[in-house]
């Protein structure tokens, strides 16, 4: 690479004679476009004036490095290297002395993260395609100079929430489509958790049947166990599972307060992920569900009413494991005589970031049979998958999710 090159990724180099400029609280290289999108997104709040990212392959960043000061915090991107673990020994010899590394590429291999992450000094790494939930989660603390932590109540497998602006607009069809790619395509552990008792439909969906147990646990925390969890708990799939409820209109549980965290906590214990499908009702199991989630999903539909009431769910307060603002979800978006994307974000006054199409026939078909509408191609399909990357679920090499999301 020329010099002429390495001048076009950093500024220029400082002439000896002036004063040794100071270090930059963080640098960036990265080698593709979505990668660079998620990392700005994402450490946004820890660099309001901007993240300084440069595009560069891994050698040019060398080069570019070894004629400026070393970054308190330092972004590489090893993407096409085919020794990895030589090329981070190769930047141990050009990083001045406690200087933060972070580290992304194209390796998804267990023991190279070991050697890297334990051995060799680089703080964290992630395997592409990264996530902005991931880069808050394990990034943004180290570039705000704090220790990533990991409370007691953050141990275990991680909660989503998906809440629909108003009935009947398919954001139960988004959560049980959501832990069907998850535990199914992905193989992680996953439980379908339907929080509306009386006439909840995430079950349904997908050919589940419900049980007491989730009443019971309801009514009575303190028998919460992983035996109450094991035989309430009814299954999809070989990773897959449903918590649901069936009760009569007439009756009314008897809710025993923060019974919703402690099944929350006793699920993340059993499983990888909770998906929970959470009515927008003012109703104590909802808003603990919406306090303990990691990550909540809201879905709206193309209508004006809908997009005021999302103002009103942006307004609740940001629950204690919450790394990030929620994502939010166009669901049916080309129906006929919906709103304009554009109107709706508007009238919101926010970004959609995933959009779902007006497929019907593919939805009601699936419904009507008790099967996932994802495992049939389509571009609803597709934009689930962009979902399901989103919360975290980070799929394996073989995975169809990882196959679209590099496509």
């Amino acid at each position: 690479m020329s010099p002429d090159n390495i001048a076009t990724i950093l500024p220029a180099l400082h002439k000896p004679a002036a004063p040794a400029p100071e270090r930059l609280a963080f640098l960036g290289f990265v080698s593709d476009r979505n990668s660079e999108d998620c990392l700005r997104a994402a450490l946004t709040p820890a660099f309001p004036k901007g993240v300084e990212l440069r595009t560069a392959s891994y050698r040019e960043a060398l080069a570019a490095l070894r004629h400026i000061p070393t970054p308190q915090v330092l972004l590489i991107d090893l993407t096409g290297e085919d020794q990895p673990l030589s090329a981070v020994l190769d930047l141990a010899e050009i990083v001045e002395p406690g200087t933060i590394v972070l580290a992304i590429g194209d390796s998804r291999d267990v023991s190279f993260y070991r050697s890297v992450t334990r051995g060799i000094g680089v703080r964290e790494y992630l395997p592409k395609p990264i996530s902005q939930e991931q880069v808050a989660r394990l990034f943004l603390p180290w570039a705000q100079d704090r220790e990533p932590s990991l409370p007691e109540p953050m141990r275990g497998g991680r909660m989503i929430s998906v809440t629909g602006t108003r009935g009947g607009i398919g954001s139960s069809i988004i959560a049980a489509n959501l832990a069907w790619l998850i535990g199914v395509e992905t193989r992680r552990h996953t439980i379908l958790l339907d929080a509306d008792l009386h006439m909840g439909t995430a079950a349904l969906i997908l050919g589940g049947a419900p049980s007491s147990g989730l009443r019971t646990a309801l009514e009575a925390p303190d028998r919460i166990d992983s035996l109450l969890i094991e035989r309430s708990a009814q299954p999809i799939a070989e990773r897959l599972h449903v918590l649901a409820a069936e009760e009569p209109l007439a009756d009314k549980p008897l809710y025993a307060a923060g019974a919703g965290g402690m099944l929350a906590d006793a699920l993340r214990l059993r499983y990888n992920f909770v998906v929970a499908d959470v009515p927008a009702k003012p109703m104590p199991f909802a808003r603990e569900l919406l306090g303990h989630a990691h990550q909540r999903v809201f879905v709206v539909d193309p209508t004006p009413v809908s997009a005021r009431n999302l103002r009103n769910l942006l307004s609740l307060p940001t629950g204690p494991l919450q790394s990030r603002r929620p994502l939010l979800v166009l669901n049916q978006a080309d129906r006929p005589y919906a709103l304009p994307r554009a109107k709706l974000e508007d009238i919101a006054g926010i970004t959609f970031d995933i959009t779902l199409p007006y497929l019907p026939a593919l939805i009601q078909r699936a419904a009507h049979f008790g099967v996932a509408a994802a495992a049939q191609r389509s571009k609803f399909r597709d934009a689930m998958l962009q979902l399901a990357q989103a919360v975290g679920a980070s799929p394996r090499s073989d995975s169809p999710i990882l196959k679209v999301a590099l496509s």
